[in-house]
């Protein structure tokens, strides 16, 4: 992230009508949990001292970081059910019940445009679920928390339709 501020970030902190205390928040003791969890998201994102003792003090979960967490929920989801339906916790992409789910892309089915969406709740396999799981929870939520619900949907949709442009070509 570069260390300049948008215009927006700096008057907002310009006319804040808290003023921020002088001491670093590292030092800050007696806190909950939460608030222990927005430090480390602060001193995880934000580049400069001055940006992070104002989110710090800001933050108020409102509105709270639910869209990477719903993504990754029905992940988990649609990997247990087709983990159910076809008795197999490895998916193949090449068994013909995987290629027939309507959430999966597939270069015949082009006119179905919401294949080019849904593919991002298909998993191969634990492994991959997991990991993905585990990436977009540590990394997706800070960053929401952040850069709010708007930001990161838009990021990440573009990502989606990044990786399906990917799986044209190959």
């Amino acid at each position: 992230m570069s260390s300049k501020r948008s215009s927006s970030f700096r008057r907002a902190i310009a006319n804040g009508r808290r003023t921020l205390q002088r001491e670093i928040l590292l030092d800050e003791t007696g806190l909950g949990l939460y608030k222990r969890f927005v430090r480390y998201v602060a001193y995880e994102i934000l580049p400069c001292e001055t940006d992070r003792r104002w989110y710090f003090h800001q933050n108020r979960l409102c509105p709270p970081p639910v869209f990477i967490a719903i993504v990754t929920i029905v992940q988990i989801i649609v990997f247990m059910c087709y983990g159910i339906m076809l008795n197999k916790w490895v998916l193949q992409t090449y068994q013909p019940d995987f290629m027939k789910s309507p959430l999966v892309y597939h270069p015949g089915h082009r006119a179905q445009v919401w294949r080019f969406f849904s593919y991002m709740f298909m998993h191969v396999g634990l492994e991959q679920l997991g990991f993905n799981a585990l990436l977009q929870l540590m990394i997706g939520v800070p960053l929401e928390m952040v850069h709010g619900i708007l930001r990161i949907s838009l990021l990440y949709m573009a990502g989606v339709l990044a990786g399906e442009c990917l799986l044209k070509i190959s």
